[in-house]
């Protein structure tokens, strides 16, 4: 369905052994000093390389965390009945999608795929998965994670950037026509195949008793509770914890008011 839409737009030795007999001549590349003092030295640098070979790991990790792809172009493979919610507990249903051009939302009419109109739409769900719209924005955030009226949002989009780089700026990229008066926005351009699959960016955002911020360490401190402080400070220096990555950010719902 999906690629129908797109034709019509995704790892010591530090010496010898020290016999209990006769003592061995001291390496060369190493002094001979007191054993406090190689036992701290060796202590200090066991520990750096133990520090140096965690962090590399842990990098390791979180790019590759972020570094997806998809042979789609949009979230699901097929378009799905939806709830679409809006003010004053309304909401109406109909066969959608969620582009990931930019996140929005989109809707089968007829055989024809649409953009949606989303001035007056509040967010989305498909079965258990849920969308909110982001405040004086048309794109729509993935739920991760609910506390109260707070919650973590995820944003995820094609990288224009690296697609742009990889096809060489190629110029039969998908592309779209504003139509009926910007109320829809019709899907069109040239068919488009990428073995590699698009590949994609993640954004995210807290929405915070309704303040939408993005998912950084300037904008979200404002928000932590005073008692809190010390102990956002001390996460912040955590260097296993990210702010790309959805579990940590899942963490600092602890750190805002009720």
């Amino acid at each position: 369905m999906a690629d129908n839409a797109l034709s019509t737009i995704f790892v010591l030795d530090f010496g010898r052994t020290r016999s209990h007999h006769q003592q061995d001549e001291a390496p060369l590349f190493l002094p001979t000093l007191p054993q406090p003092f190689k036992t701290y030295h060796m202590k200090k640098i066991l520990s750096f390389i133990l520090l140096f070979v965690s962090l590399s790991f842990s990098g390791f990790a979180q790019q590759q965390a972020i570094e997806k792809r998809t042979q789609e172009i949009f979230a699901f493979k097929e378009f799905k009945d939806a709830k679409v919610l809006q003010p004053f507990g309304r909401f109406t249903r109909a066969k959608a999608n969620i582009l990931l051009k930019n996140s929005t939302l989109c809707f089968m009419d007829g055989k024809t795929v649409k953009e949606a109109y989303v001035q007056n739409v509040l967010g989305v769900e498909f079965d258990s998965v849920k969308y909110m719209k982001l405040r004086d924005s048309n794109q729509m955030g993935l739920v991760v994670a609910q506390k109260g009226y707070n919650y973590l949002l995820c944003v995820t989009t094609i990288d224009d950037k690296k697609l742009k780089d990889e096809t060489e700026g190629g110029t039969n990229l998908p592309f779209f026509e504003i139509t009926d008066a910007g109320a829809f926005f019709e899907i069109d351009g040239q068919a488009f195949t990428f073995k590699q699959g698009y590949p994609l960016k993640d954004k995210y955002y807290f929405s915070i008793k309704g303040e939408l911020i993005p998912a950084n360490e300037t904008a979200f401190k404002k928000y932590v509770r005073p008692e809190m402080k010390k102990a956002f400070k001390n996460l912040m220096a955590d260097h296993f914890w990210s702010w790309k990555d959805a579990k940590s950010l899942t963490q600092l719902f602890t750190y805002l008011p009720d």
